[in-house]
Parts: C-alpha cells; sequence; structure tokens
C-alpha cells in the first residue's frame, strides 16, 4: 500500500521528535536505529527512506531539541519581564531541568558525545546553540560595556550547563540539589536583576 506524502512527512516529524528526547536520555550511541524507529511506532525499513544517515537524524533532532527549549525558555523570559536573567537561571538549572534530560538542554545531554564524533553538521550546530546562548545570555546581564557582558554570559553558560551535568552524575541526591542551589543562587546573586539592552 503506497503511503501519502503527507503520511511520509507526519511520520518524518515523529521520528525526529522522538529522537530528539530519545537522544538526550540515551546519547547518540544509546540507542540504535532499529529502536528509535521502534519508539516512533515504526518500522526500521522506513529510515533510509527518510533520513541519509543516523548522523542525518542526530543534527535534526538536536535542532529540534534546541528548537523546543529554545521556545519555552523565550515564554517563561517574556511573562517575568522584570527577571529575564533569574527566570533562564532558575529554570535551566533547576531538580526539573537534571531529572528529564530528555525534554532538557542538548548541551547538557549531547555535547560530549558532539565533540566525540567525525560529523561537521553536528559539531556546527552545536556551535551555533553555545554562541545563541551567548547572545541571548549578553543581553541580560547588567554589566558596563559589551566586552565585560559578554565575558559574564559565556561564564554564566559553563556554570549552567556544568551543573546540571554534575548534578545529574553525582549519585548522592543531597549533594546533587546542593550543586542546583549552589550555582543557581550565586548566579543570581552575582548578576542581580536587569532588562535587556
Amino acid at each position: 500500500m503506497k503511503v501519502s506524502k503527507e503520511t511520509v512527512e507526519q511520520n518524518r516529524e515523529r521520528v525526529i521528535d522522538t529522537a530528539a528526547m530519545l537522544l538526550r536520555e540515551r546519547g547518540i550511541d544509546g540507542i540504535g536505529i532499529a529502536d528509535l524507529m521502534h519508539a516512533a511506532g515504526l518500522t526500521h525499513g522506513g529510515f533510509y527512506r527518510q533520513f541519509k544517515s543516523k548522523d542525518d537524524l542526530v543534527v535534526q533532532a538536536v535542532k529540534r531539541a534546541y528548537a523546543s527549549i529554545n521556545d519555552d525558555l523565550r515564554q517563561r523570559m517574556d511573562a517575568t519581564p522584570d527577571t529575564p536573567l533569574e527566570t533562564l537561571v532558575r529554570y535551566y538549572v533547576s531538580d526539573y531541568h537534571r531529572d528529564d534530560p530528555g525534554h532538557g538542554c542538548s548541551l547538557t545531554a549531547l555535547a560530549a558525545d558532539a565533540a566525540r564524533r567525525d560529523d561537521p553538521a553536528l559539531r556546527s550546530f552545536f556551535g551555533s546553540i553555545v554562541g545563541n546562548y551567548i547572545e541571548l545570555l549578553t543581553t541580560l546581564v547588567p554589566a558596563s560595556d559589551r566586552k565585560a557582558k559578554r565575558s559574564a554570559a559565556i561564564a554564566i553558560l559553563a556554570e549552567m550547563v556544568g551543573s546540571i551535568i554534575l548534578s545529574r552524575v553525582v549519585p548522592d541526591p543531597t549533594l546533587s540539589g546542593e550543586i542546583i542551589e549552589t550555582v543557581s543562587n550565586d548566579l543570581v546573586r552575582r548578576h542581580p536583576a536587569s532588562t535587556p539592552a
């Protein structure tokens, strides 16, 4: 039975959505094509009609994941126009983000995997994610000049990403929570409320 173009596109979107979640949960090498397709409710055979390779799917899934969290962060910051940086920090450096990698930021879940892969498209997209976060944070930090704002933005991003990775890896839930609370509170204290430039 021939499948319509609309159904093919719906299936492709479902595979990308499924991969965006499962790759962040399990890592790039933590799930194979057959398991991804099964999780999307499709057969393994349809994969190569929709994607050039697993690397192609990984790039599409990371793009989807980034768009999703970026939209979520923007909505949250728009809802708190007086404290957008605090909103971003408190959401990103949180128990929620730590405990739900499948819906969190790809930097915290997949950056180490991407750094080890010989895939220029994937590494390039991760570079753009880092650059986009730095640009966003640069508009939010209350520093006096552009260079100071950018330096602060880079440090904030590194602290946010690092704190989530460390909080996920430690087996002691008390220490994990302490990492989240300490970094979140410290970032908010060091960078008091300011409105975007």
